[in-house]
């Protein structure tokens, strides 16, 4: 082999040994949050919220859910509740999975019978590229007739929305505070509620009208993410007529 064909050779097993680096470090601690509708009654709004945490490593995953009880009238939360926290430690766990004890774990299917809900289903969402919602440092705006000025127009401001997004997902946390495997300290939380900023770090990208009472908001979902930190938040918003 001549000498110009071993530099060659070294040089591309160096680059490959570089660009597999990545795939073996250790991952960042990234934690996202995702809500999903559930159910409703005359006066509140049930949803499901799933916050996964990887711990910083490969191939463990904690899967916390939770019980949302939000006002359709203000728009804030009422209560929250714990259904399940799990961890899965991957395939080498022993263990592979340990399920974290909640005091008093709520069942969501006992809204229906317990609270007079009806679920939500998806039939009526809006979904991306048929969402006529505008997300500018005024606030947050659904006209789901833009043709007709006259229309239906649901709103909430900025101020508004920063709050309540910074607080359904700080109050999230601390009914769930962050688990340290093996029962050390937790130190601090490697999720940030008030990291967003919801005009530079979110976007609409689906929308729901509601008809049981003439006086029913809209909700729309907002997914947030912020690049810095890797942290994610999928959030549906209740808006108020106009």
């Amino acid at each position: 082999m001549t000498r110009f064909m071993r530099n060659w050779a070294t040089r591309l097993f160096a680059a490959a040994l570089i660009s597999a680096g990545p795939v073996w470090a250790t991952p960042p601690q990234v934690v996202t949050v995702e809500d999903a509708l559930f159910a409703r009654n005359a006066d509140t709004l049930f949803l499901l919220r799933t916050i996964t945490d990887n711990h910083g490593l490969h191939m463990v995953r904690q899967t916390d859910t939770l019980l949302i009880h939000r006002s359709l009238a203000g728009g804030d939360d009422r209560g929250f509740r714990g259904v399940a926290r799990v961890i899965d430690f991957g395939p080498d766990g022993a263990p592979r999975v340990e399920t974290l004890p909640l005091q008093d774990p709520a069942n969501p299917y006992d809204l229906f019978a317990g609270a007079d809900a009806w679920p939500l289903g998806a039939g009526r969402i809006a979904l991306p590229g048929e969402v006529p919602v505008t997300l500018d440092r005024t606030g947050l705006e659904y006209r789901p007739n833009p043709a007709i000025p006259s229309g239906p127009a649901y709103r909430l401001s900025a101020e508004d929305l920063a709050a309540r997004i910074e607080d359904t997902l700080r109050a999230g946390r601390q009914i769930l505070p962050p688990h340290a495997l093996g029962g050390g300290s937790t130190g601090a939380d490697a999720f940030d509620p008030a990291a967003f900023d919801p005009v530079a770090d979110c976007r609409p990208d689906a929308a729901m009208r509601l008809f049981h009472a003439d006086t029913d908001p809209a909700l729309v979902r907002l997914t947030c993410e912020d690049e810095e930190s890797g942290q994610r938040a999928t959030l549906w918003l209740v808006l108020p007529q106009l």
